[in-house]
């Protein structure tokens, strides 16, 4: 499939979301996908990268093996702290005793 069919859309900076998932995917299917565990140094470098505004598939290409799905997946799940105030607590607590 010629994958420059897709690309092509009005604005020839900004291809169209679908072209984007394909190019990710193929570009994706011919890196190693690495499986293990985060390290810490992995851990370190995601935090101090995203604090500084820069997007997941740039921080994705600094961490050999992994994707840029996987980073923003472990940092949303694992990484990102989330303070939660009182009222947010107490809302919490007020919908699970229902």
């Amino acid at each position: 499939m010629d994958i420059s069919l897709l690309l092509d859309s009005p604005n020839q900076d900004e291809p169209s979301s679908p072209a984007l998932t394909l190019v990710e995917e193929q570009s994706s299917a011919l890196t190693p996908v690495k499986k293990s565990r985060w390290s810490e140094e992995e851990n370190t470098l995601i935090i101090d990268l995203r604090g500084n505004g820069m997007k997941w598939g740039d921080i994705s290409k600094r961490l050999s093996g992994r994707s840029a799905t996987s980073c923003r997946l472990h940092y949303q799940n694992y990484l990102e702290r989330r303070e939660w105030d009182d009222e947010k607590k107490d809302r919490l607590a007020r919908l699970y005793e229902r």
